[in-house]
């Protein structure tokens, strides 16, 4: 039977958990409407009462952590931004000097030696 520890990981991370932390950002960056329970990126104010659904709470930890993510991009070196937003987003940009695969193998090393520093898991 298969250790809980066995599955590889990144800077302490699981690697499944950091591929599912970048694609909960990637699904925040790209909405610019509501989607899956994200609202658009614009500035605003949040309400609510005293109580709030299971799905509220799970959305909103969503959102924290996607914004935690978006943080930490803004850390990283412009090149290693440039080949996450690549993969996760779509994005085209052209770097002659740098390996795409090891901009992204560092990026997302950083990625996740942050979240966990930062306790997100």
């Amino acid at each position: 039977m298969g250790n809980k520890n066995d599955s590889p990981t990144i800077a302490g991370m699981p690697e499944a958990r950091l591929e599912w932390h970048l694609d909960n950002w990637r699904r925040y960056m790209r909405s610019d409407v509501a989607v899956d329970g994200f609202p658009g990126r614009s500035a605003g104010c949040l309400v609510g009462g005293l109580s709030a659904t299971f799905d509220e709470l799970v959305d909103a930890a969503d959102k924290r952590c996607a914004q935690a993510v978006d943080a930490l991009m803004l850390g990283l070196a412009p090149a290693e931004r440039a080949a996450i937003s690549h993969i996760y987003l779509y994005a085209v940009f052209r770097f002659q000097r740098d390996n795409l695969d090891d901009l992204l193998l560092s990026g997302r090393f950083k990625v996740a030696k942050g979240l966990v520093s930062r306790g997100f898991y």
